[in-house]
C-alpha cells in the first residue's frame, strides 16, 4: 500500500472517530440527566433504597443503584450506555488494515438516528443489554482478529463480563454467548486449528456462566445472596397472557385445570376474553378488575399446568397466538402504539417523591420526541428493515470471513437468534425489546464500511 494511501486511510480512520466522539458529545448534550419511565424510576427506587418491588431483572436495580451512589440521578447510567457503544464504534477500525472514507459518511448518516441519539440516553434495560452486547463482541473481535497474536486475555475477560452482564439484563439475552463462542472458536481454527480453538471457546462459555452465576447472587439491589422471585412472577404473567389469547382465539377452548382451582375463572375467560385480549400488549389484562381478582383465587403451579396442557394438546392455538404477539413486536405494524421513543421522566408519584425527583418534559425533550416522529413509519425504524440489513451484513462478512468478520457476523447473528426467541415470549410490541437488532444492524454497517473490499489485495 502507498504512503498516499495509508496517510488517507489515517485520515479517514480518525475523522471517522471525530464524527462518533461529536455524535457522543451530542446525544449527552441533548438527553442528559436521562430519559424515565416507570421501570426506569422503579429500578433507580430499589437500587437506592434496596427493596424490590417489582419483576424487572435485579441487575438493572443494582447497577443504578451503583451508580447511585456515585452521582445520584441517573446521569451515570447515561454516560455509561454513551462511552460504551460510541466506544466500541471508535474500536471497529482496528479491526480492519485500512479505513475507507465510506466509513465516515456512512457514520453520519447513521447517528442521525433515534436509535443513536435518543436511545442511548433512555434509562431502560433493554438500552444497556443491546449497548453491553455491541461491546461484547467487539472486545471478541479485537482478541481473535490477529492469529499469528497471542490471544489477548484481558479483551476475552471484558467481553466474559459483558456477556454476564447482558444476560442478567435479558434473559433471554443470554443465547448471545453461543454465537459469541462459536466466532472464537471458528475465527481460532485458521492458526490454531479446531482441536484447541474449541476448548478456548468453551472455556470461554463456561466463565460467562460463572460470571453470570456470580453476579446473579451478588448483584442485587435487596442485598447479596437474598433470594428473587421476580422471574416466577414474568413466567406467570407470560403464561396467563397465553391463556387469553387461546381462549380470545377459540372461545370453546377448554380450561379444566382452572376450572378446578376456581370454577368462576373459565367461564368468565371464555365470556370476556375476546374483549379482553389485545395482541399488542398484555396490559389489557389488568384493566379488567374482575378477571385480575379472580386470578389472584389461581395459584401458580394451576397456570403453568394449564399453560402445558395448552401448548401439548392445543399446539396450533397456542402458535396462532405467538404468532399475533410476534408479529407485532418486530413488524410494529402500528409503530404509535408501541412506545417508539420515550422522552422526560414520570414514573409512580410515591417513587417519584422518595426520589426526591420532579416528573418532567420540558421544551428541550418535546423537541426530541418531535424529531423522533420523523422516522417513524419508515424503514429508519423498522426491525423489519434492520433484520434484513443484518442478514444480508452477515452473508458478506461470512463470505470475506476474515478472524473480526466472524465476531462481527456473530453479534449479527445472535441479535437475529435473540429477535427470533420473542416469538416465545413476547408479551407487548414495545419498540425497545428489540433494539438490540436495530443496533447490530448499525454496528454492522459501519464494520462493513470502513473496509467494504471482499478480498483484501
Amino acid at each position: 500500500m502507498s504512503r498516499a494511501a495509508t496517510g488517507s486511510g489515517m485520515l479517514a480512520r480518525w475523522t471517522l472517530r471525530l464524527v462518533l466522539l461529536g455524535a457522543l458529545l451530542l446525544m449527552l448534550r441533548l438527553n442528559l440527566p436521562g430519559h424515565l419511565t416507570v421501570d426506569s424510576v422503579l429500578a433507580l427506587h430499589e437500587g437506592r433504597f434496596g427493596v424490590r418491588t417489582t419483576w424487572n431483572p435485579a441487575f438493572f436495580g443494582w447497577l443504578l443503584g451503583v451508580l447511585d451512589r456515585i452521582r445520584p440521578g441517573t446521569e451515570l447510567a447515561v454516560v455509561m450506555s454513551g462511552v460504551l457503544l460510541f466506544g466500541a464504534w471508535a474500536l471497529l477500525p482496528v479491526l480492519r488494515p485500512r479505513t475507507s472514507w465510506l466509513a465516515p459518511i456512512v457514520a453520519l448518516a447513521l447517528v442521525s438516528l433515534p436509535q443513536v441519539m435518543i436511545y442511548p440516553g433512555i434509562v431502560w434495560k433493554d438500552v444497556q443489554f443491546a449497548v453491553a452486547a455491541v461491546a461484547g463482541f467487539t472486545l471478541l473481535a479485537l482478541a481473535v482478529r490477529d492469529p499469528a497474536r497471542r490471544t489477548p486475555w484481558v479483551c476475552l475477560v471484558l467481553a466474559a463480563l459483558l456477556f454476564a452482564a447482558a444476560g442478567l439484563l435479558r434473559q433471554n439475552g443470554l443465547i448471545l454467548a453461543l454465537p459469541a463462542a462459536l466466532a472464537i472458536a471458528w475465527a481460532r481454527s485458521g492458526s490454531a486449528g479446531w482441536r484447541r480453538s474449541l476448548p478456548l471457546a468453551m472455556g470461554w462459555l463456561v466463565a460467562v456462566a460463572l460470571l453470570t452465576f456470580v453476579l446473579s447472587a451478588v448483584a442485587q439491589p435487596q442485598g447479596a445472596g437474598r433470594p428473587d422471585s421476580a422471574g416466577g412472577k414474568g413466567v406467570r404473567l407470560l403464561q396467563t397472557y397465553d391463556l387469553v389469547a387461546a381462549v380470545a382465539l377459540d372461545p370453546a377452548l377448554t380450561t379444566p385445570h382452572l376450572d378446578r382451582a376456581s370454577p368462576a375463572v373459565g367461564p368468565y375467560l371464555r365470556a370476556h376474553a375476546a374483549r379482553i385480549y389485545a395482541p399488542e400488549r398484555v396490559d389489557t389484562i389488568g384493566w379488567d378488575p374482575t378477571l385480575s381478582r379472580l386470578l389472584q383465587t389461581v395459584p401458580s403451579e394451576v397456570i403453568q399446568r394449564e399453560w402445558l396442557g395448552l401448548v401439548t394438546e392445543d399446539t396450533g392455538v397456542y402458535l396462532h397466538a405467538r404468532a399475533l404477539a410476534f408479529q407485532q413486536v418486530l413488524g410494529t405494524p402500528a409503530i404509535d402504539r408501541c412506545l417508539p421513543v420515550s422522552v422526560g421522566a414520570e414514573g409512580p408519584a410515591p417513587a417519584m417523591a422518595a426520589l426526591k425527583m420532579e416528573p418532567r418534559r420540558s421544551a428541550d425533550d418535546q423537541r426530541l420526541y418531535n424529531y423522533a416522529t420523523w422516522f417513524l413509519d419508515t424503514p429508519a425504524m423498522s426491525h423489519l428493515a434492520f433484520a434484513v440489513i443484518a442478514l444480508a451484513v452477515g452473508v458478506f462478512l461470512l463470505v470475506r470471513r476474515d478472524p473480526a468478520d466472524l465476531a462481527i457476523a456473530g453479534l449479527l447473528a445472535g441479535a437475529l437468534g435473540f429477535a427470533a426467541s420473542f416469538f416465545a415470549i413476547s408479551i407487548a410490541c414495545d419498540y425497545r425489546y428489540l433494539y438490540l437488532l436495530d443496533l447490530a444492524a448499525i454496528t454492522g454497517l459501519i464494520y462493513l464500511a470502513i473496509d467494504p473490499r471482499l478480498r483484501r489485495r
